[in-house]
């Protein structure tokens, strides 16, 4: 697993390339799970700002 600080295109960008599993949002956060076609499997974590976290996850 790796963690990987993001921009808010970065993650934009990721999220339209990929399958959205699953959408939480708490206290202004929120965080994404998805499936992208090349990177496999994502939980994109968002701030209310629009920078976040790109978590890859091992298979």
């Amino acid at each position: 697993m790796r963690l990987i600080d993001a921009e808010a295109a970065i993650i934009e960008d990721l999220k339209e390339e990929s399958e959205i599993i699953a959408e939480k949002r708490v206290a202004g956060i929120t965080v994404y799970t998805a499936r992208h076609p090349t990177l496999g499997k994502l939980v994109l974590v968002t701030a209310p700002n629009g920078s976040g976290i790109l978590v890859e996850v091992d298979e």
